[in-house]
């Protein structure tokens, strides 16, 4: 891996996925990249659980970032922006210790669950307010999973997060989560953009057992116990960034209505940008929110 030339200004990216934590270093306005990527199993303990071990995760992370620091050298790092798959479930205790394993996209263990939720009313009301269908990627239905099956362990997680969220704490010190992975949780207020308190009581939690919610262009400064261990500046701005689907969509510049981007990787997906917060009554599309200064 070559170093980035000395004046040159970098940005590195975070994207932490279903197969593997990349880490990619890019110079502004140069050719230079320098770019990791490290993988972690995906486990199926039973059929229908799809998980993973969040601190595994961290740790292919934390090596990929100290292996791109390093190429770094003597730039000039701008700052840290953060990607993640979306729709992940993790208990947290006080210390922010997880309690479960990440319960990724793809875990079934909730299709009962949201089957017997998704064609009642509140179901429906539930998908028009928070533009997520009912199935079992959401954290809703997650949630009512844990109600139905562990509720000791529900009730006795301090935090209920996504692996943005985890991961956003590993780097800064400070539990949050963004808008753009916080509407695909099925527990948003497209409206508000805060927590939905119908949704909250459905599932048995209060508002302060989750992140508080924050612009995905929010940066929090990352941490001197961090950064001293992978070899970065204490202090570097780490932008909230927003879920990994969302951003292929910027990455490739179907930022219009109209214009579609389409995802082939350990999921399909097809995304198009609309100018207002759009629910499929048909329960078959998610709506995920921007920005308000993307509309």
């Amino acid at each position: 891996m070559t170093v980035a030339p000395s004046d040159a200004r970098v940005v590195i990216g975070l994207d932490v996925g279903t197969t593997a934590a990349k880490v990619s270093a890019f110079a502004l306005g140069g050719g230079w990249r320098a770019s990791v990527a490290n993988e972690y199993p995906l486990q199926q303990p039973q059929p229908g659980w799809e998980v993973q071990d969040p601190d595994a995760m961290w740790r292919a992370l934390r090596e990929g970032l100290a292996e791109v620091a390093e190429a770094c050298g003597e730039a000039e790092l701008i700052g840290i922006g953060v990607s993640t798959a979306m729709h992940g479930l993790i208990g947290l205790d006080a210390d922010h210790r997880p309690l479960t394993p990440l319960l990724t996209w793809a875990d079934s263990r909730a299709a009962d669950q949201a089957m017997r939720l998704r064609d009642t009313e509140l179901g429906r009301r539930l998908h028009r307010t928070s533009g997520t269908p009912v199935h079992s990627m959401s954290l809703l239905t997650k949630l009512l999973w844990f109600g139905e099956h562990e509720p000791e362990l529900l009730r006795s997680a301090r935090w209920w997060v996504g692996l943005k969220d985890f991961i956003l704490f590993q780097l800064t010190g400070e539990l949050v989560t963004e808008v753009s992975n916080a509407s695909g949780t099925g527990l948003l207020d497209l409206q508000t953009l805060d927590w939905n308190p119908e949704a909250l009581e459905l599932v048995g939690l209060t508002a302060d057992r989750l992140p508080p919610v924050r612009p995905t262009t929010e940066s929090l400064p990352l941490s001197r116990a961090l950064a001293d261990q992978v070899g970065l500046p204490a202090g570097l701005p780490v932008v909230l960034g927003a879920g990994d689907g969302p951003l292929g969509n910027l990455g490739v510049g179907a930022l219009e209505p109209g214009v579609v981007g389409l995802s082939l990787g350990t999921s399909g997906a097809v995304r198009m940008i609309t100018d207002r917060p759009y629910v499929d009554e048909a329960g078959n599309c998610s709506a995920t929110t921007w920005p308000r200064e993307r509309g």
